[in-house]
């Protein structure tokens, strides 16, 4: 995937990466097909596709099938690869099974049965995306840029394999960094939704965030792109592109 997306790019090509879907998917296709995605032009998802919203189990096989889209796992898929047993989805309440339910998987449930028709093809169905999530990886590494879910730890290289973990849910130790974590590629990074925990200001609800620490460049260390489609305040809910052959930004509003 990673020498695919840099041939893309070397030939021109336009990849771009997208934040936390949530289930909204007919958000994620509205988004998508403003993109106007030419030939050879791909599309990255910083994971986190499902849960909260009511579209997850067509937001998992739209990106599963597409043939010019991408994903990293993210905390959310880990959730259903960790509560989800292939035979049912919350009959058996273990841990994981809370903790996945209590964080937007019911919604998610609903949304596979809804999808498949019952109950029986939907268990088949998301039996299938889970073992789909458990192959996908949890970063992609480009000549100039890094895709991570949840980030880094500023205190461990950045290479360092112990850091899987911290990929899915890196939050205060990867963004106050303050030096560049990775000197030579510039970071998008999903998961933290930005006008709460980046920006700390509502009057920026639904822009993306870039970090003040600098690379050599000029870009920045880091872009936050969770701009937050699932939250339900009286502010902007919005879904994030960013392209990294022109590091032109689309947005668009939840559908």
């Amino acid at each position: 995937m990673e020498e695919d997306l840099q041939v893309a790019m070397e030939n021109g090509a336009s990849v771009w990466v997208i934040g936390d879907v949530h289930g909204h998917f007919k958000t994620l296709e509205s988004l998508v097909r403003s993109l106007r995605l030419g030939e050879g032009d791909a599309v990255v998802m910083l994971g986190d596709l499902i849960d909260r919203g009511p579209g997850s189990a067509h937001t998992v096989d739209y990106v599963r099938t597409a043939r010019n889209i991408h994903t990293i796992r993210g905390n959310h898929e880990q959730m259903m690869i960790d509560g989800f047993d292939d035979g049912a989805f919350f009959k058996n309440l273990d841990i994981d099974a809370r903790i996945w339910y209590h964080n937007g998987g019911i919604d998610t449930e609903k949304s596979y049965i809804r999808f498949y028709g019952d109950e029986g093809a939907a268990l088949e169905g998301a039996g299938r995306d889970r073992r789909w999530m458990e192959g996908l990886p949890t970063e992609i590494v480009l000549d100039d840029w890094r895709m991570v879910h949840g980030g880094y730890d500023q205190n461990h290289d950045v290479d360092d394999e112990v850091q899987e973990d911290v990929h899915l849910y890196a939050r205060k130790q990867f963004y106050t960094a303050k030096k560049a974590i990775d000197p030579e590629r510039s970071i998008l990074f999903g998961h933290t939704v930005t006008f709460e925990h980046l920006h700390k200001d509502e009057s920026k609800a639904g822009l993306i965030w870039e970090s003040d620490v600098r690379l050599d460049d000029g870009r920045p260390m880091a872009i936050g792109m969770d701009t937050c489609v699932y939250h339900d305040l009286d502010l902007p809910r919005v879904l994030s592109a960013f392209n990294l052959q022109t590091r032109e930004v689309v947005y668009q509003d939840r559908v």
